[in-house]
């Protein structure tokens, strides 16, 4: 069984990985497009990259060209010799073995489900924002935030369990929603709404310098996060190939057209900040509204603050795109112990598909609870903020796993598929790597005061090391049921 990649005949890996489980084709060129807008493009970090003056386009090209291009074209091509569902878990599976794959899909599993986590918290913080000062208690109400964990998991739960019949046009609206937003704040970098002739407006600093920056330890940690923090995340529409038409093919042009419009938006937004916020005082928390209430004054006296108005309302509908992005990756995360069930690594009880919805619903139902359980975790250590970034340290760290197995792919496949990556792959990998080991590195250094740096290492490190240690030994524990089963 073979079949074309680039106009060379590929041997498929297994006939069995290609076989059709019952999912539904339901996904195209235009759907997988803005769910990598929605994915990736995070708000917040070009006020990080903004810290940093006009400089700050020379941190986004080298992220660009060091991790961005190097991620399109290794998940364009292995998509493209690997067209199933799992994405990630099934290339390192066929490229590196079977634990490797399992590995991928478990770091993946804990980086996603720690990420989701917090959902209530930011839920909270952003209604506390957006409503005003008589809202602040909200973000410090345990109860609000355990009864919104809950009940927007439960609505992430049906909107998931139908399949992408509703779950594309949840999709389809965070993405509205997140361009929307960027698109208002790129318009600020030309249209000033606070100048007038007598008062025009004079920026802090120059947007966009062709000086090139200072090399430190911090710049060099600034661009491992812009680039492994800020980039990342192409890949994932790939746990979807078997729901996707075309898989191969649209998985490969979504990243290609994506990419490129991740990164004008990225640019754009960080020199909108530097058109009107001086670079030493942006707001990392909150470089939105900061942006807002700087374009359009502040208001004053009886008028209406416009600046504030807006702040709030965009804090406010990011807030709702933030759960539709949520929803996507527990879609994600929920194919994974499907595709594992496949192959047998895990009960077959995860594989089954509801038979009008044709989607893994006791895969979602199960990841949605511990979904839940986790977030409620996270509600009651909101006061602890070291015991917070040690927890979002072991997600990244986990992710970073996951990264370098992919990474390692085109390297080590060799001609074993009837398909030899070529050079520029092979260098765009090993620039991928080398991203990935340094956003690691800095990863496990606190961004806030903790009693001990070294401390703190440690605990990222065990925690992650710990968390890993379960997962070989589920996978080992599966692959003893399945050899018993064999000898019956």
């Amino acid at each position: 069984m073979s079949e074309s990649v680039g106009g060379v005949e590929v041997e498929a890996a297994a006939p069995a990985a290609s076989a059709e489980h019952g999912l539904r084709r339901e996904l195209g060129l235009w759907d997988l497009v803005p769910m990598q807008i929605l994915l990736v493009v995070g708000i917040t970090w070009p006020g990080l990259a903004a810290r940093q003056g006009g400089t700050q386009i020379w941190y986004w090209l080298a992220a660009i060209l060091a991790l961005f291009v190097p991620l399109a074209a290794v998940v364009g091509w292995c998509a493209q010799v690997w067209p199933y569902e799992g994405g990630v878990y099934q290339w390192t599976k066929y490229a590196l073995g079977p634990f490797a794959g399992f590995m991928s899909a478990w770091n993946f599993g804990l980086w996603a489900l720690l990420a989701v986590s917090n959902v209530g918290i930011l839920t909270a913080t952003s209604l506390s924002y957006s409503l005003g000062p008589r809202a602040a208690w909200m973000e410090e109400s345990h109860t609000l935030i355990a009864a919104l964990t809950v009940g927007l998991f439960l609505v992430i739960l049906l909107v998931n369990l139908p399949g992408f019949g509703i779950g594309r046009w949840v999709s389809h609206f965070g993405t509205a929603v997140t361009v929307l937003v960027a698109a208002l704040l790129m318009g600020l970098l030309f249209v000033h709404p606070h100048a007038t002739a007598a008062h025009p407006h004079v920026s802090p600093q120059a947007p966009f310098s062709l000086g090139l920056p200072v090399l430190t330890l911090l710049s060099v940690n600034l661009f491992s996060k812009i680039a492994f923090n800020g980039l990342s995340g192409l890949e994932q529409v790939a746990v979807f190939a078997g729901e996707t038409r075309d898989a191969g093919r649209t998985i490969l042009r979504s990243a290609w057209i994506a990419a490129p419009i991740i990164a004008v938006i990225y640019i754009l937004m960080s020199g909108s900040t530097l058109a009107y916020v001086a670079a030493a005082k942006v707001d990392l928390t909150g470089p939105i509204p900061q942006l807002l209430a700087a374009a359009f004054g502040g208001g004053g006296g009886s008028g209406t603050d416009w600046g504030l108005m807006l702040g709030r309302g965009t804090i406010l509908v990011l807030g709702v795109a933030l759960v539709a992005q949520y929803a996507v990756l527990v879609a994600e995360t929920s194919r994974l112990p499907m595709v594992a069930g496949w192959d047998r690594m895990i009960p077959a009880w995860f594989t089954r598909l509801d038979p009008r919805w044709k989607t893994p619903t006791r895969s979602i139902a199960v990841i949605v609870a511990a979904a839940i359980g986790m977030g409620l975790l996270a509600t009651y250590g909101t006061g602890a903020q070291e015991a917070f970034q040690v927890i979002n340290s072991v997600g990244n760290f986990g992710y970073g796993i996951y990264y370098l197995m992919m990474f390692l792919i085109p390297l080590v496949v060799g001609d074993r598929f009837r398909v030899r990556a070529g050079g520029w792959l092979k260098l765009g990998a090993l620039s991928g790597l080398a991203v990935t080991g340094l956003a690691m590195g800095f990863n496990v250094l606190p961004i806030v005061d903790v009693t001990s740096k070294w401390l703190f290492a440690g605990k990222v490190m065990g925690a992650a090391l710990v968390l890993n240690l379960v997962g070989m030994a589920i996978y080992w524990n599966g692959t003893r049921g399945r050899r018993e089963a064999e000898t019956l």
